[in-house]
Protein backbone atom coordinates (compact mmCIF):
# COMPACT_ATOMS: atom_id res chain seq x y z
CA UNK A 1 0.00 0.00 0.00
CA UNK A 2 2.80 2.41 0.88
CA UNK A 3 4.59 1.73 -2.40
CA UNK A 4 1.38 2.42 -4.37
CA UNK A 5 0.96 5.74 -2.57
CA UNK A 6 4.56 6.65 -3.28
CA UNK A 7 4.17 5.78 -6.97
CA UNK A 8 0.96 7.84 -7.22
CA UNK A 9 2.69 10.76 -5.50
CA UNK A 10 5.62 10.58 -7.88
CA UNK A 11 3.29 10.60 -10.88
CA UNK A 12 1.41 13.61 -9.47
CA UNK A 13 4.68 15.49 -9.06
CA UNK A 14 5.71 14.66 -12.63
CA UNK A 15 2.38 15.86 -14.01
CA UNK A 16 2.71 19.06 -11.96
CA UNK A 17 6.13 19.64 -13.49
CA UNK A 18 4.70 19.06 -16.98
CA UNK A 19 1.99 21.68 -16.40
CA UNK A 20 4.50 24.09 -14.86
CA UNK A 21 6.85 23.78 -17.82
CA UNK A 22 3.92 24.16 -20.22
CA UNK A 23 2.92 27.53 -18.75
CA UNK A 24 6.58 28.49 -18.50
CA UNK A 25 6.98 27.87 -22.22
CA UNK A 26 3.93 30.01 -22.97
CA UNK A 27 5.31 32.84 -20.84
CA UNK A 28 8.69 32.52 -22.56
CA UNK A 29 7.10 33.05 -26.02
CA UNK A 30 9.70 33.52 -28.72
CA UNK A 31 12.52 32.93 -26.27
CA UNK A 32 12.09 29.18 -26.80
CA UNK A 33 13.16 29.41 -30.42
CA UNK A 34 16.74 28.62 -29.57
CA UNK A 35 15.83 25.25 -28.05
CA UNK A 36 14.76 24.06 -24.60
CA UNK A 37 17.07 24.67 -21.69
CA UNK A 38 18.12 21.94 -19.32
CA UNK A 39 15.57 23.03 -16.71
CA UNK A 40 12.74 22.60 -19.28
CA UNK A 41 13.58 18.94 -19.93
CA UNK A 42 11.09 16.45 -18.53
CA UNK A 43 11.84 12.83 -17.79
CA UNK A 44 8.66 10.82 -18.45
CA UNK A 45 7.75 7.22 -17.80
CA UNK A 46 5.24 5.41 -19.99
CA UNK A 47 2.46 5.94 -17.41
CA UNK A 48 3.24 9.67 -17.26
CA UNK A 49 3.10 9.92 -21.05
CA UNK A 50 -0.25 8.13 -21.25
CA UNK A 51 -1.74 10.32 -18.49
CA UNK A 52 -0.67 13.48 -20.31
CA UNK A 53 -2.00 12.23 -23.66
CA UNK A 54 -5.38 11.37 -22.13
CA UNK A 55 -5.69 14.95 -20.88
CA UNK A 56 -3.92 17.20 -23.39
CA UNK A 57 -3.59 15.51 -26.78
CA UNK A 58 -5.39 16.66 -29.91
CA UNK A 59 -6.92 13.20 -30.35
CA UNK A 60 -8.56 13.17 -26.93
CA UNK A 61 -9.83 16.74 -27.30
CA UNK A 62 -11.49 15.84 -30.61
CA UNK A 63 -13.00 12.71 -29.06
CA UNK A 64 -14.43 14.86 -26.27
CA UNK A 65 -16.16 17.09 -28.83
CA UNK A 66 -17.56 14.13 -30.79
CA UNK A 67 -18.84 12.63 -27.55
CA UNK A 68 -20.43 15.94 -26.59
CA UNK A 69 -22.16 16.08 -30.00
CA UNK A 70 -23.71 12.64 -29.45
CA UNK A 71 -24.66 13.51 -25.88
CA UNK A 72 -26.41 16.77 -26.77
CA UNK A 73 -28.15 15.14 -29.73
CA UNK A 74 -29.59 12.54 -27.38
CA UNK A 75 -30.61 15.25 -24.92
CA UNK A 76 -32.38 17.12 -27.72
CA UNK A 77 -34.23 13.97 -28.79
CA UNK A 78 -35.42 13.40 -25.20
CA UNK A 79 -36.47 17.05 -24.94
CA UNK A 80 -38.75 16.44 -27.93
CA UNK A 81 -40.98 14.41 -25.58
CA UNK A 82 -41.55 17.38 -23.28
CA UNK A 83 -44.08 20.18 -23.39
CA UNK A 84 -42.93 23.09 -25.54
CA UNK A 85 -44.32 26.60 -25.89
CA UNK A 86 -44.32 28.69 -29.06
CA UNK A 87 -45.58 32.18 -29.70
CA UNK A 88 -46.08 34.33 -32.77
CA UNK A 89 -46.34 38.10 -32.53
CA UNK A 90 -47.38 40.46 -35.29
CA UNK A 91 -46.94 43.92 -33.83
CA UNK A 92 -47.87 45.65 -35.97
CA UNK A 93 -49.11 44.61 -39.42
CA UNK A 94 -49.78 47.90 -41.22
CA UNK A 95 -51.09 48.34 -44.77
CA UNK A 96 -51.94 51.61 -46.56
CA UNK A 97 -52.59 52.48 -50.21
CA UNK A 98 -55.00 53.73 -52.88
CA UNK A 99 -57.75 51.95 -54.72
CA UNK A 100 -59.95 53.02 -57.67
CA UNK A 101 -63.59 53.53 -56.75
CA UNK A 102 -66.24 53.59 -59.50
CA UNK A 103 -68.47 56.66 -59.50
CA UNK A 104 -71.73 56.59 -61.45
CA UNK A 105 -71.50 58.87 -64.45
CA UNK A 106 -67.91 59.77 -63.77
CA UNK A 107 -64.45 58.32 -64.13
CA UNK A 108 -63.14 56.12 -61.28
CA UNK A 109 -61.45 58.07 -58.52
CA UNK A 110 -58.50 57.07 -56.34
CA UNK A 111 -59.28 56.80 -52.65
CA UNK A 112 -57.07 55.86 -49.74
CA UNK A 113 -57.54 52.70 -47.67
CA UNK A 114 -55.55 51.11 -44.83
CA UNK A 115 -55.49 48.74 -41.88
CA UNK A 116 -53.52 48.26 -38.67
CA UNK A 117 -53.45 44.86 -37.01
CA UNK A 118 -51.91 43.71 -33.72
CA UNK A 119 -51.93 39.94 -33.33
CA UNK A 120 -50.53 37.32 -30.91
CA UNK A 121 -50.75 33.52 -30.91
CA UNK A 122 -49.55 31.30 -28.05
CA UNK A 123 -49.29 27.51 -28.52
CA UNK A 124 -48.65 25.04 -25.70
CA UNK A 125 -47.77 21.76 -27.44
CA UNK A 126 -47.61 18.42 -25.68
CA UNK A 127 -46.16 15.60 -27.82
CA UNK A 128 -47.81 12.24 -27.17
CA UNK A 129 -45.46 9.63 -28.68
CA UNK A 130 -47.00 6.97 -26.44
CA UNK A 131 -50.23 6.98 -28.47
CA UNK A 132 -50.45 3.82 -30.60
CA UNK A 133 -50.15 3.86 -34.38
CA UNK A 134 -47.85 6.84 -34.81
CA UNK A 135 -48.10 9.05 -31.72
CA UNK A 136 -49.64 12.51 -31.88
CA UNK A 137 -49.69 16.10 -30.58
CA UNK A 138 -52.08 18.01 -28.36
CA UNK A 139 -51.98 21.79 -28.86
CA UNK A 140 -53.62 24.31 -26.54
CA UNK A 141 -53.85 27.59 -28.45
CA UNK A 142 -54.65 31.11 -27.34
CA UNK A 143 -55.11 33.71 -30.06
CA UNK A 144 -56.04 37.38 -30.01
CA UNK A 145 -55.83 40.25 -32.46
CA UNK A 146 -57.18 43.74 -32.93
CA UNK A 147 -57.94 45.13 -36.39
CA UNK A 148 -58.45 48.79 -37.26
CA UNK A 149 -59.33 49.45 -40.91
CA UNK A 150 -60.66 52.26 -43.11
CA UNK A 151 -61.84 52.07 -46.71
CA UNK A 152 -64.01 54.24 -48.99
CA UNK A 153 -67.72 53.45 -49.13
CA UNK A 154 -68.76 51.93 -52.47
CA UNK A 155 -71.93 54.04 -52.43
CA UNK A 156 -70.27 57.30 -51.45
CA UNK A 157 -66.49 57.44 -52.09
CA UNK A 158 -66.18 60.59 -50.07
CA UNK A 159 -67.20 58.67 -46.94
CA UNK A 160 -64.71 56.33 -45.21
CA UNK A 161 -66.01 53.11 -43.67
CA UNK A 162 -64.11 52.59 -40.44
CA UNK A 163 -63.90 49.37 -38.45
CA UNK A 164 -62.47 48.55 -35.03
CA UNK A 165 -62.64 44.83 -34.20
CA UNK A 166 -61.18 42.48 -31.61
CA UNK A 167 -60.94 38.70 -31.97
CA UNK A 168 -60.19 36.15 -29.24
CA UNK A 169 -59.99 32.35 -29.36
CA UNK A 170 -59.19 29.46 -27.04
CA UNK A 171 -58.81 26.06 -28.65
CA UNK A 172 -57.61 22.51 -28.11
CA UNK A 173 -56.30 20.73 -31.22
CA UNK A 174 -55.45 17.03 -31.45
CA UNK A 175 -53.33 15.89 -34.38
CA UNK A 176 -52.96 12.13 -34.74
CA UNK A 177 -51.15 10.46 -37.63
CA UNK A 178 -52.39 6.94 -38.40
CA UNK A 179 -50.83 3.83 -39.93
CA UNK A 180 -47.35 5.35 -39.97
CA UNK A 181 -44.07 5.31 -38.06
CA UNK A 182 -43.88 7.23 -34.81
CA UNK A 183 -41.31 9.80 -35.96
CA UNK A 184 -40.59 11.21 -32.51
CA UNK A 185 -39.99 7.79 -30.98
CA UNK A 186 -37.89 6.83 -34.00
CA UNK A 187 -35.68 9.92 -33.65
CA UNK A 188 -35.12 9.13 -29.98
CA UNK A 189 -34.21 5.53 -30.78
CA UNK A 190 -31.72 6.63 -33.43
CA UNK A 191 -30.20 9.20 -31.03
CA UNK A 192 -29.82 6.50 -28.36
CA UNK A 193 -28.13 4.18 -30.83
CA UNK A 194 -25.83 6.98 -31.98
CA UNK A 195 -24.90 7.86 -28.40
CA UNK A 196 -24.19 4.25 -27.48
CA UNK A 197 -22.13 3.78 -30.63
CA UNK A 198 -20.13 6.96 -29.97
CA UNK A 199 -19.49 5.80 -26.39
CA UNK A 200 -18.02 2.58 -27.78
CA UNK A 201 -15.99 4.50 -30.34
CA UNK A 202 -14.69 6.79 -27.60
CA UNK A 203 -13.43 3.87 -25.52
CA UNK A 204 -11.90 2.17 -28.56
CA UNK A 205 -10.14 5.33 -29.74
CA UNK A 206 -8.94 6.02 -26.21
CA UNK A 207 -7.31 2.57 -26.08
CA UNK A 208 -5.93 3.12 -29.57
CA UNK A 209 -4.38 6.37 -28.34
CA UNK A 210 -2.81 4.48 -25.42
CA UNK A 211 -1.30 2.02 -27.91
CA UNK A 212 0.03 4.80 -30.16
CA UNK A 213 1.56 6.59 -27.18
CA UNK A 214 3.12 3.32 -26.03
CA UNK A 215 4.50 2.63 -29.49
CA UNK A 216 5.84 6.17 -29.88
CA UNK A 217 7.28 6.09 -26.34
CA UNK A 218 9.30 2.95 -27.00
CA UNK A 219 10.35 4.19 -30.43
CA UNK A 220 11.69 7.36 -28.80
CA UNK A 221 13.38 5.22 -26.18
CA UNK A 222 14.94 3.02 -28.88
CA UNK A 223 16.32 6.01 -30.79
CA UNK A 224 17.58 7.68 -27.61
CA UNK A 225 19.36 4.47 -26.59
CA UNK A 226 20.70 4.18 -30.12
CA UNK A 227 22.10 7.67 -29.69
CA UNK A 228 23.70 6.71 -26.36
CA UNK A 229 25.24 3.59 -27.92
CA UNK A 230 26.72 5.72 -30.70
CA UNK A 231 28.06 8.15 -28.10
CA UNK A 232 29.72 5.29 -26.25
CA UNK A 233 31.14 4.06 -29.55
CA UNK A 234 32.66 7.48 -30.25
CA UNK A 235 34.13 7.61 -26.75
CA UNK A 236 35.62 4.11 -27.14
CA UNK A 237 36.94 4.90 -30.58
CA UNK A 238 38.60 8.07 -29.31
CA UNK A 239 40.47 5.97 -26.74
CA UNK A 240 41.37 3.43 -29.43
CA UNK A 241 42.52 6.22 -31.75
CA UNK A 242 44.71 7.71 -29.02
CA UNK A 243 46.22 4.31 -28.17
CA UNK A 244 46.83 3.60 -31.88
CA UNK A 245 48.48 6.99 -32.37
CA UNK A 246 50.77 6.41 -29.40
CA UNK A 247 51.74 2.96 -30.74
CA UNK A 248 52.40 4.40 -34.19
CA UNK A 249 54.53 7.18 -32.71
CA UNK A 250 56.47 4.49 -30.82
CA UNK A 251 56.93 2.49 -34.03
CA UNK A 252 54.95 -0.49 -32.75
CA UNK A 253 52.29 -0.59 -35.51
CA UNK A 254 52.08 0.30 -39.16
CA UNK A 255 50.76 3.64 -40.38
CA UNK A 256 47.80 1.99 -42.08
CA UNK A 257 46.50 0.77 -38.69
CA UNK A 258 46.72 4.30 -37.27
CA UNK A 259 44.90 5.71 -40.31
CA UNK A 260 42.19 3.03 -40.06
CA UNK A 261 41.54 3.96 -36.43
CA UNK A 262 41.11 7.61 -37.47
CA UNK A 263 38.74 6.65 -40.31
CA UNK A 264 36.68 4.55 -37.88
CA UNK A 265 36.47 7.50 -35.48
CA UNK A 266 35.17 9.79 -38.25
CA UNK A 267 32.58 7.16 -39.22
CA UNK A 268 31.36 6.78 -35.63
CA UNK A 269 31.04 10.56 -35.28
CA UNK A 270 28.96 10.71 -38.47
CA UNK A 271 26.67 7.99 -37.14
CA UNK A 272 26.35 9.90 -33.85
CA UNK A 273 25.36 13.06 -35.71
CA UNK A 274 22.74 11.20 -37.76
CA UNK A 275 21.25 9.51 -34.69
CA UNK A 276 21.03 12.91 -32.98
CA UNK A 277 18.89 14.20 -35.86
CA UNK A 278 16.63 11.12 -35.70
CA UNK A 279 16.26 11.64 -31.96
CA UNK A 280 15.13 15.25 -32.39
CA UNK A 281 12.59 14.25 -35.04
CA UNK A 282 11.10 11.47 -32.92
CA UNK A 283 11.02 13.67 -29.83
CA UNK A 284 9.03 16.32 -31.71
CA UNK A 285 6.57 13.72 -33.04
CA UNK A 286 6.16 12.27 -29.53
CA UNK A 287 5.44 15.69 -28.00
CA UNK A 288 2.87 16.45 -30.68
CA UNK A 289 1.17 13.11 -30.06
CA UNK A 290 0.79 13.52 -26.29
CA UNK A 291 0.00 17.24 -26.45
CA UNK A 292 3.13 18.94 -25.10
CA UNK A 293 4.47 22.22 -26.54
CA UNK A 294 7.58 22.01 -28.69
CA UNK A 295 9.53 24.29 -26.33
CA UNK A 296 9.74 21.59 -23.65
CA UNK A 297 12.52 19.03 -23.87
CA UNK A 298 11.50 15.44 -23.20
CA UNK A 299 13.38 12.31 -22.20
CA UNK A 300 11.75 8.95 -21.69
CA UNK A 301 12.72 6.52 -19.00
CA UNK A 302 11.82 2.86 -18.54
CA UNK A 303 13.11 -0.12 -16.64
CA UNK A 304 14.58 -2.68 -19.00
CA UNK A 305 13.06 -5.56 -17.09
CA UNK A 306 12.11 -8.80 -18.72
CA UNK A 307 9.36 -11.02 -17.43
CA UNK A 308 7.52 -13.70 -19.36
CA UNK A 309 3.79 -13.28 -19.94
CA UNK A 310 1.77 -16.44 -20.34
CA UNK A 311 -1.16 -16.02 -22.74
CA UNK A 312 -3.72 -18.71 -23.46
CA UNK A 313 -4.75 -18.07 -27.04
CA UNK A 314 -8.30 -19.40 -26.67
CA UNK A 315 -8.92 -17.24 -23.61
CA UNK A 316 -7.47 -14.25 -25.44
CA UNK A 317 -9.88 -14.83 -28.34
CA UNK A 318 -12.81 -15.17 -25.94
CA UNK A 319 -11.89 -11.91 -24.21
CA UNK A 320 -11.48 -10.08 -27.52
CA UNK A 321 -14.87 -11.22 -28.83
CA UNK A 322 -16.51 -10.20 -25.55
CA UNK A 323 -14.75 -6.83 -25.15
CA UNK A 324 -14.04 -5.40 -28.60
CA UNK A 325 -16.29 -2.40 -29.22
CA UNK A 326 -16.18 -2.88 -33.00
CA UNK A 327 -18.58 -5.80 -32.63
CA UNK A 328 -21.11 -3.74 -30.67
CA UNK A 329 -20.65 -0.84 -33.12
CA UNK A 330 -21.45 -3.11 -36.04
CA UNK A 331 -24.48 -4.53 -34.20
CA UNK A 332 -25.73 -0.96 -33.71
CA UNK A 333 -25.17 -0.28 -37.41
CA UNK A 334 -27.32 -3.32 -38.21
CA UNK A 335 -30.07 -2.04 -35.92
CA UNK A 336 -29.94 1.35 -37.64
CA UNK A 337 -30.20 -0.33 -41.04
CA UNK A 338 -33.24 -2.27 -39.86
CA UNK A 339 -34.86 1.04 -38.93
CA UNK A 340 -33.97 2.46 -42.37
CA UNK A 341 -35.63 -0.50 -44.10
CA UNK A 342 -38.78 0.07 -42.07
CA UNK A 343 -38.76 3.82 -42.80
CA UNK A 344 -38.43 3.30 -46.55
CA UNK A 345 -41.08 0.60 -46.60
CA UNK A 346 -43.53 2.89 -44.79
CA UNK A 347 -43.33 5.54 -47.51
CA UNK A 348 -45.82 3.72 -49.73
CA UNK A 349 -48.01 2.28 -47.00
CA UNK A 350 -51.51 3.55 -46.32
CA UNK A 351 -51.33 6.73 -44.24
CA UNK A 352 -53.98 8.49 -42.27
CA UNK A 353 -54.28 11.70 -40.33
CA UNK A 354 -56.90 12.48 -37.72
CA UNK A 355 -57.37 16.07 -36.59
CA UNK A 356 -59.95 17.32 -34.15
CA UNK A 357 -60.47 20.65 -32.45
CA UNK A 358 -62.73 22.32 -29.92
CA UNK A 359 -62.62 26.08 -29.93
CA UNK A 360 -64.19 29.05 -28.21
CA UNK A 361 -63.99 32.15 -30.40
CA UNK A 362 -65.55 35.56 -30.32
CA UNK A 363 -65.63 38.89 -32.16
CA UNK A 364 -66.30 42.22 -30.57
CA UNK A 365 -69.72 43.80 -31.16
CA UNK A 366 -69.66 45.33 -34.68
CA UNK A 367 -72.00 48.10 -33.51
CA UNK A 368 -69.46 49.48 -31.04
CA UNK A 369 -68.35 53.00 -31.87
CA UNK A 370 -65.13 53.45 -33.80
CA UNK A 371 -62.36 54.44 -31.42
CA UNK A 372 -63.59 52.32 -28.51
CA UNK A 373 -60.80 51.31 -26.12
CA UNK A 374 -58.99 48.02 -26.48
CA UNK A 375 -60.25 46.92 -23.04
CA UNK A 376 -63.89 47.47 -24.06
CA UNK A 377 -63.34 45.63 -27.34
CA UNK A 378 -61.72 42.71 -25.51
CA UNK A 379 -64.60 42.43 -23.00
CA UNK A 380 -67.11 42.45 -25.85
CA UNK A 381 -65.20 39.72 -27.67
CA UNK A 382 -64.84 37.66 -24.50
CA UNK A 383 -68.58 37.77 -23.82
CA UNK A 384 -69.24 36.30 -27.25
CA UNK A 385 -66.42 33.72 -26.87
CA UNK A 386 -68.04 32.15 -23.81
CA UNK A 387 -71.24 31.52 -25.73
CA UNK A 388 -70.06 30.20 -29.09
CA UNK A 389 -68.05 26.96 -29.05
CA UNK A 390 -66.70 25.72 -32.38
CA UNK A 391 -65.74 22.11 -32.95
CA UNK A 392 -64.78 19.87 -35.80
CA UNK A 393 -63.00 16.69 -36.85
CA UNK A 394 -61.19 15.68 -40.01
CA UNK A 395 -59.99 12.28 -41.12
CA UNK A 396 -57.57 12.15 -44.04
CA UNK A 397 -56.49 8.96 -45.78
CA UNK A 398 -53.65 8.67 -48.27
CA UNK A 399 -53.51 5.46 -50.33
CA UNK A 400 -50.59 4.86 -52.74
CA UNK A 401 -51.62 3.12 -55.95
CA UNK A 402 -48.72 2.92 -58.39
CA UNK A 403 -45.10 4.16 -58.38
CA UNK A 404 -43.51 1.94 -61.05
CA UNK A 405 -41.72 -0.13 -58.40
CA UNK A 406 -39.72 2.83 -57.06
CA UNK A 407 -40.34 2.12 -53.38
CA UNK A 408 -39.80 -1.61 -53.78
CA UNK A 409 -36.41 -0.95 -55.36
CA UNK A 410 -35.48 1.42 -52.52
CA UNK A 411 -36.50 -1.20 -49.93
CA UNK A 412 -34.43 -3.85 -51.69
CA UNK A 413 -31.45 -1.48 -51.78
CA UNK A 414 -31.80 -0.85 -48.03
CA UNK A 415 -32.04 -4.60 -47.40
CA UNK A 416 -28.87 -5.09 -49.42
CA UNK A 417 -27.08 -2.61 -47.14
CA UNK A 418 -28.48 -4.48 -44.13
CA UNK A 419 -27.21 -7.80 -45.49
CA UNK A 420 -23.80 -6.24 -46.14
CA UNK A 421 -23.61 -5.10 -42.50
CA UNK A 422 -24.56 -8.59 -41.32
CA UNK A 423 -21.80 -10.07 -43.49
CA UNK A 424 -19.38 -7.45 -42.10
CA UNK A 425 -20.23 -8.55 -38.55
CA UNK A 426 -19.57 -12.19 -39.39
CA UNK A 427 -16.31 -11.29 -41.11
CA UNK A 428 -15.33 -9.09 -38.16
CA UNK A 429 -15.54 -12.08 -35.79
CA UNK A 430 -13.14 -13.99 -38.05
CA UNK A 431 -10.81 -11.00 -38.36
CA UNK A 432 -10.63 -10.49 -34.60
CA UNK A 433 -9.88 -14.16 -34.00
CA UNK A 434 -7.09 -14.09 -36.60
CA UNK A 435 -5.63 -10.85 -35.21
CA UNK A 436 -5.55 -12.25 -31.68
CA UNK A 437 -3.87 -15.48 -32.80
CA UNK A 438 -1.28 -13.43 -34.70
CA UNK A 439 -0.50 -11.11 -31.80
CA UNK A 440 -0.26 -13.97 -29.28
CA UNK A 441 2.18 -15.72 -31.60
CA UNK A 442 4.13 -12.45 -32.00
CA UNK A 443 4.39 -12.04 -28.23
CA UNK A 444 5.80 -15.55 -27.88
CA UNK A 445 8.28 -15.12 -30.72
CA UNK A 446 9.37 -11.70 -29.43
CA UNK A 447 9.98 -13.16 -25.95
CA UNK A 448 12.14 -16.00 -27.35
CA UNK A 449 14.09 -13.55 -29.52
CA UNK A 450 14.76 -11.03 -26.76
CA UNK A 451 16.06 -13.79 -24.46
CA UNK A 452 18.50 -15.06 -27.09
CA UNK A 453 19.69 -11.57 -27.99
CA UNK A 454 20.21 -10.71 -24.31
CA UNK A 455 22.65 -13.60 -24.11
CA UNK A 456 24.26 -12.51 -27.39
CA UNK A 457 24.71 -8.97 -26.07
CA UNK A 458 26.40 -10.23 -22.89
CA UNK A 459 28.72 -12.49 -24.90
CA UNK A 460 29.63 -9.63 -27.27
CA UNK A 461 30.40 -7.36 -24.31
CA UNK A 462 32.77 -9.94 -22.79
CA UNK A 463 34.35 -10.57 -26.20
CA UNK A 464 34.98 -6.85 -26.70
CA UNK A 465 36.52 -6.48 -23.24
CA UNK A 466 38.93 -9.31 -24.11
CA UNK A 467 39.71 -7.68 -27.47
CA UNK A 468 40.61 -4.41 -25.72
CA UNK A 469 43.15 -6.23 -23.59
CA UNK A 470 44.55 -8.14 -26.58
CA UNK A 471 44.88 -4.89 -28.55
CA UNK A 472 46.71 -3.27 -25.65
CA UNK A 473 49.08 -6.25 -25.59
CA UNK A 474 49.58 -6.05 -29.37
CA UNK A 475 47.97 -9.42 -30.10
CA UNK A 476 45.39 -7.97 -32.57
CA UNK A 477 45.27 -5.02 -34.93
CA UNK A 478 43.02 -1.96 -34.77
CA UNK A 479 40.96 -3.48 -37.60
CA UNK A 480 40.25 -6.53 -35.46
CA UNK A 481 39.31 -4.28 -32.56
CA UNK A 482 37.01 -2.21 -34.79
CA UNK A 483 35.31 -5.40 -35.93
CA UNK A 484 34.76 -6.40 -32.29
CA UNK A 485 33.34 -2.94 -31.57
CA UNK A 486 30.95 -3.24 -34.50
CA UNK A 487 29.82 -6.63 -33.26
CA UNK A 488 29.13 -5.19 -29.80
CA UNK A 489 27.14 -2.31 -31.24
CA UNK A 490 25.15 -4.68 -33.45
CA UNK A 491 24.39 -6.92 -30.47
CA UNK A 492 23.20 -3.93 -28.43
CA UNK A 493 21.06 -2.62 -31.31
CA UNK A 494 19.54 -6.05 -31.89
CA UNK A 495 18.73 -6.56 -28.23
CA UNK A 496 17.23 -3.09 -27.93
CA UNK A 497 15.06 -3.61 -31.02
CA UNK A 498 13.91 -7.01 -29.77
CA UNK A 499 13.01 -5.56 -26.37
CA UNK A 500 11.02 -2.76 -27.98
CA UNK A 501 9.20 -5.20 -30.26
CA UNK A 502 8.32 -7.35 -27.25
CA UNK A 503 6.88 -4.34 -25.40
CA UNK A 504 4.96 -3.23 -28.49
CA UNK A 505 3.56 -6.73 -28.96
CA UNK A 506 2.30 -6.73 -25.36
CA UNK A 507 0.71 -3.31 -25.91
CA UNK A 508 -0.93 -4.55 -29.11
CA UNK A 509 -2.24 -7.58 -27.20
CA UNK A 510 -3.85 -5.22 -24.67
CA UNK A 511 -5.45 -3.22 -27.46
CA UNK A 512 -6.81 -6.27 -29.28
CA UNK A 513 -8.19 -8.08 -26.22
CA UNK A 514 -8.86 -5.17 -23.82
CA UNK A 515 -7.12 -7.22 -21.17
CA UNK A 516 -3.80 -6.65 -19.39
CA UNK A 517 -2.14 -10.08 -19.31
CA UNK A 518 0.98 -8.64 -17.65
CA UNK A 519 -1.01 -7.64 -14.55
CA UNK A 520 -3.93 -10.05 -15.09
CA UNK A 521 -6.67 -7.41 -15.07
CA UNK A 522 -9.39 -6.26 -17.50
CA UNK A 523 -9.20 -2.87 -19.22
CA UNK A 524 -12.99 -2.47 -19.42
CA UNK A 525 -15.66 -2.09 -16.80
Amino acid sequence: MMRNRTHAGTRTIRLFLVSFCYFLSLAGGAGGAGGASAQDTLVLTLDDSIDIALKKSYSIERLHQEMRFAERTLWAAKAGYRTNVQTSLYAPVYDEGFTLVDVIGENPVAKQFGSLQMRAVLDVIQPMPWLPLGGGDLTLRTEAYQLNSWTPSPTDPDVDLKSNKFYTALSAILTKPLFTINTLALNLKQAELSYERQSRVYKRMELDLVYRVTSSFYELYRISEHYEINRESVSRQEDIHLTTKNKFDAGLIAEVDAMQAEVDLIQFKNELKASEGYLQEQEAAFKQLIGLPMGIGVKVSTEMELKPVHVDVERAIELALANRSEIVEKQLDIENQQISVKEIDERTSVKGNLRGYYEFAGFSDPDMAYGASTADLFRSSWDVLKQTPNRGVMFELEIPIWDWGKNRAEVEAAKANLKADELDLEYLHTTIEREVRDVVRTVGQAWDRVQMLAKGRDVSQRSFDISIKRFANGDITSTDLARASDQLNTAKYSYLSAYIEYKKALADLKRKTLYDFENDRPLTE
